[in-house]
């Protein structure tokens, strides 16, 4: 999965199919996101994913991260092979998400994105 961020705005938008141009937005170019490259507290932002019964479950932090209106995690996304799904997340809401993984097996990517902090990115194998 790719993600970019507007440097002037601060869209952030999820690649869906990659034409290799450049992505736009405020007539300029918009920066891809690299996970994990923010200097911030990672026991606060990594995504930590669980799996019972069939449901993938993602708390965002070893320590949970604040839900505040200037500071809280928008969006957890899952990629598991070819089926991709996302959960936005209002600031008044726990920084976690559940997905329906069903018998699946292999890699899961997991991200969650942090409206000061980045992108975050944790992968697990089922």
């Amino acid at each position: 999965m790719k993600f970019y961020i507007c440097p002037t705005c601060g869209n952030v938008i999820e690649l869906i199919e990659d034409h290799k141009v450049p992505v736009m937005c405020c007539g300029k170019k918009m920066e891809e996101l690299v996970p994990n490259s923010t200097e911030a507290a990672v026991e606060k932002h990594m995504p930590v994913p669980t799996v019972e019964n069939g449901v993938l479950k993602v708390s965002v932090g070893e320590v949970e991260h604040p839900s505040i209106e200037k500071h809280w995690i928008p969006f957890v996304a899952v990629k598991a092979s070819d089926l991709v799904m996302r959960r936005e997340i209002k600031a008044t809401e726990k920084p976690e998400a559940i997905f329906p993984i069903g018998d699946f097996k292999g890699e899961v990517e997991v991200y969650a994105w942090c409206n000061l902090h980045g992108l975050w990115k944790a992968t697990i194998t089922l």
